[in-house]
This record gives structure tokens, sequence and C-alpha cells, in this order.
């Protein structure tokens, strides 16, 4: 099937990528300095964490948004069998890679495995997500095609955000399986992420709509990120919501405005750098590979915390890189760190016709 490209969609993809390696390389700076940095230094930190959230989501709403765009009847014969292949066989090879480190014995090993595989213990836990969400889009694509988008987006940000209301505001038990369901195993099902999957079908489906409506509201694009990031902040500072990761109420408005942003920004640069598509190509080996990147990186007494965090950005960014660039000189590793992405043949918007 010929498919139209979305030159904004690698605008979302590859800084969504860029903003889940720099929550990692704030997270690796606020452990390895803890106890150790200024009051200032721990709250610019902070800042830059929470600002970086909207990645992963971000990540949901372009996968439904590509699908509902390109296929807009039914999905193509063989397509849960290429991402199983291309998708979920690397989220399992690396999740075993990561339990083998970080396990001691091999009972450990086996613990870790299963937390990974199946309880979202490392960062591939995304790929579950999506794989709730294609399934989603399979059974219910030609029903929301002819329902009306507000009533189910509104039904869907009900659904998500009553469902992340209740672990924000609520304690777990005291065992080890409810600690650990509020910690990170209430990430994975889909009813956490479904607006964003409902408004990437949405918008998928009326493409030149939205966009024509973002690029006529500058003022509203560029003030929601700020009032977005300003409650987050106050949030975070009252301790209204003390959950520390995308899966916040306040992230949901903050993710949205960020994706508007970026669409607006990208719709009037009206081009794609090279550097977008670049990071955009090696998007997912990226999200697989980079905390194993800086798995090993030790702390550096003296050296400035900004400066640190710096290097390692740019230590996970091109380490993962390199790695898969290294891992894909055998044709085996596409089945260890999955594909590369698709890049179109130039970057002027509008131009080009398909792949």
């Amino acid at each position: 099937m010929k498919k139209n490209i979305l030159y904004e969609v690698y605008w979302i993809r590859a800084l969504a990528c860029l903003a889940v390696v720099l929550v990692h390389a704030v997270n690796t700076t606020l452990a390895n300095y803890e106890g150790s940095l200024t009051q200032f230094e721990e709250y610019m930190l902070i800042f830059i964490r929470f600002a970086a959230f909207y990645g992963t989501p971000a990540f949901v709403f372009i996968s439904e948004l590509l699908l509902a765009r390109a296929y807009p009847e039914q999905l193509p014969h063989g397509f849960f069998t290429k991402r199983v292949r291309f998708l979920l066989i690397p989220f399992a090879v690396m999740g075993l890679l990561f339990a083998a480190i970080q396990a001691s014995n091999l009972i450990g090993f086996f613990q870790e495995a299963s937390l990974n595989l199946f309880a979202g213990g490392y960062t591939g836990y995304f790929v579950l997500i999506i794989f709730q969400f294609y399934i989603l889009h399979a059974l219910l694509h030609k029903k929301m095609s002819n329902w009306p988008a507000l009533p189910v987006l509104l039904v869907a940000f009900f659904i998500q955000m009553t469902y992340l209301a209740f672990f924000n505001f609520t304690e777990p038990r005291s065992n080890q399986v409810s600690e650990y369901i509020w910690l990170r195993g209430h990430w994975l099902p889909f009813t956490g992420w479904i607006f964003y999957f409902a408004l990437g079908f949405y918008v998928g489906r009326n493409y030149e709509n939205v966009k024509k409506w973002i690029v006529t509201h500058k003022k509203t694009i560029f003030v929601l990120p700020v009032i977005s990031i300003l409650i987050i902040t106050v949030n975070v500072r009252a301790d209204v919501i003390e959950v520390v990761s995308s899966k916040r109420l306040d992230n949901v408005f903050y993710t949205v405005s960020m994706i508007a942003f970026i669409l607006f920004v990208a719709a009037k640069v009206n081009r794609v750098p090279g550097w977008i598509l670049f990071i955009s190509k090696y998007s997912f080996n990226i999200y697989l590979l980079h905390t194993l990147v800086l798995y090993p990186v030790p702390s550096s007494e003296g050296m400035n915390p900004f400066v640190y965090a710096a290097l390692l950005f740019i230590l996970a960014l091109f380490g993962s890189i390199l790695v898969a660039r290294v891992v894909h000189v055998w044709s085996e590793g596409e089945w260890i760190i999955g594909k590369t992405l698709p890049s179109p043949f130039h970057s002027r918007m509008g131009r080009s016709k398909g792949y």
C-alpha cells in the first residue's frame, strides 16, 4: 500500500527519543550524586527530568497516528508477524540480557527475567504497551472510524485519568506484589495510555485539519507547554502528586501540549534536518540500548553534575547508535536489537509521496 509521509512524525519520534535518554541520564546523575548536590542543582535536574517525561507517551501517540494514517481500512497481511520479529523478539532478548547483567545467581536471573518480560521490569516495557494497542487497533479501528471523535476522546480521557489517579493517590498494601504494582507494574495495562491511543487515531484520520488548527493557533500552542510544566512544578514542590514518572495525571496535559508544540515547529520549519532523521532512524535501538550503556558508568567526584549529566546523555545516545551499527553488521542483529527505521529520500516536507 502506498503511504504518504508525515514528516512531522520524524520530529516527534526523534525528540521523544532524546527526551527518554535525557530522563535516564538525569536519573543516573541524581543517583550517583546523591547527598552531594546543592539544592539548586538538585531542583534543576529534577525539573529537567520532569520536562522530558513527555517522551514515552509521545511514542504511543505517534504509533497509533501512523497506523490510522497508513492503514485506514485494515492492517496488511503479515502485520503482526513482522512486528513480533522486529519488536517483540528484540524486546525479549534485551530483557534477558538485562536480567543476566543484574542478577547475581540463577534464581535471581529467572526473577529478573520474569519481571522484565512480563511486568515492565526494564525500559523496553514500552513494546508491550504498543502491542496492546496494535491489538486494540485491529479490533476497534472500523468502529472508531464511524464513531464521533469527541465522545471517544472524552471516554478515553476519563478511563486514563481515573486509572492514573488511583495509582497516583493511593498506597499499596504491605506486600512485595502490591508495592511492585504501584512502583512499575501498573505501567503496563493499556488503560494508563488509552487517551494517547485515541488521540493518535483521530489525529491520524484528520491530520490535515489538525495541522491547520495547530498552525493557526500559535499563542495557544506556545503557552500551553509553559502552563503545563508550571502545574507539574507546583504539584511536585507541594507534594500533590509524588509519582516520579510519566504516569502522572498532570503529565497527560503536558504531553499533549508538547506534541502540539513539536507539530507546530515542524510545520513552520517545513523541513526535516538531517540530525532529526538520523535520531529517528535509530530511535528504537536507542530506546532498547541506552540504559544498558549507562549501567556501568561510575560517578565522577569533582565534576559539575550538569556536565556529568550532559556527558551521560551524549554517551547513552551515541553509544547506543554505535552498538546498533556494530550489531547490525550481522543480519541476525535485527533479532537482537530490532531494525533501524526507514527515512525518506529527501527531507523537504510535502515533496515525497512514498517510501
